[in-house]
């Protein structure tokens, strides 16, 4: 179970209409689905920060719109901020 804000709850039931599924979890799938090269880039990234490597490329992210790379870049800012709040943590 999750729960959502009032906002997410009705853009994912919309999702859910359009996409004409009956179960949340076929549309969390297809998200899932849709999502797969952004996670595993996500992945790589992480990885490369925890190998020491902090510079990594804006154009990491392999998106063919400019919102694409606008979400890439603020995964990529999320990502630099969990990571130095961990970090914070660990001192």
């Amino acid at each position: 179970r999750v729960r959502l804000s009032i906002e997410i709850a009705r853009k994912f039931f919309d999702l859910q209409d359009m996409l004409g599924f009956d179960k949340a979890s076929n549309t969390l799938e297809w998200l899932f689905n849709k999502s797969k090269e952004a996670i595993e880039e996500l992945t790589r990234s992480k990885n490369n920060l925890a190998s020491g490597d902090d510079d990594v490329d804006d154009h990491s992210f392999s998106t063919s719109s400019s919102e694409g790379e606008d979400e890439a870049r603020k995964m990529k800012r999320a990502q630099k901020e969990s990571s130095k709040m961990k970090d914070s943590r660990e001192k």
